[in-house]
């Protein structure tokens, strides 16, 4: 009899076990295609929390923030700037030429004019342009077609003065 009762005891608990949660196998997560994307074209830049990415996958890293009034799409900034493709390639530097450049933001490739107003005078950021907001697959200069794009932008003025002409 208690041979039963034990048998019984250890069926109601073999009942019970199989009735509670069950441990599955971790699920990998989905790829994030974004994550993706902003890979590819920005290297392992694009890993870095400090960056501001959105929707239309442009990223924005502050460096110094500023002070002022960011400037309007209307606006004609000065910057100093240096673009540089992922490979760490340079394309562009106002630095080599030896003078800023003074530029209408919503005359500029999208990106630029979308990521400006992040930027108050005196500020540095770095923007990291999809190709879909730069040239997108077309070939411009020295810059492969559907090529992200990374500047360092310094927003030395909104609105200046025009700058001597030489």
């Amino acid at each position: 009899m208690k041979r039963l009762i034990g048998m019984l005891v250890l069926a109601v608990a073999a009942l019970l076990t199989a009735c509670g949660p069950k441990e599955t196998a971790p699920v990998a997560p989905e790829p994030d295609e974004d994550a993706i994307r902003r890979e590819k074209w920005f290297g392992d830049a694009a890993k870095a929390p400090d960056i501001t990415w959105r929707s239309s996958g442009l990223g924005i890293r502050i460096l110094a923030p500023g002070t002022g009034t960011p400037p309007l799409p209307t606006d004609t900034v000065r910057v100093h700037y240096t673009g540089r493709l992922k490979d760490g390639r340079v394309f562009d530097d106002s630095h080599a030429r030896g003078k800023p450049s003074d530029f209408v933001v919503n005359r500029l490739i999208v990106g630029w004019a979308v990521a400006m107003p992040a930027l108050k005078p005196g500020g540095r950021a770095q923007f990291f342009i999809p190709p879909v907001l730069g040239y997108g697959n077309m070939q411009a200069g020295d810059i492969p077609g559907n090529s992200g794009l990374i500047f360092e932008v310094e927003l030395i003025a909104v609105n200046p003065e025009p700058a001597p002409r030489r």
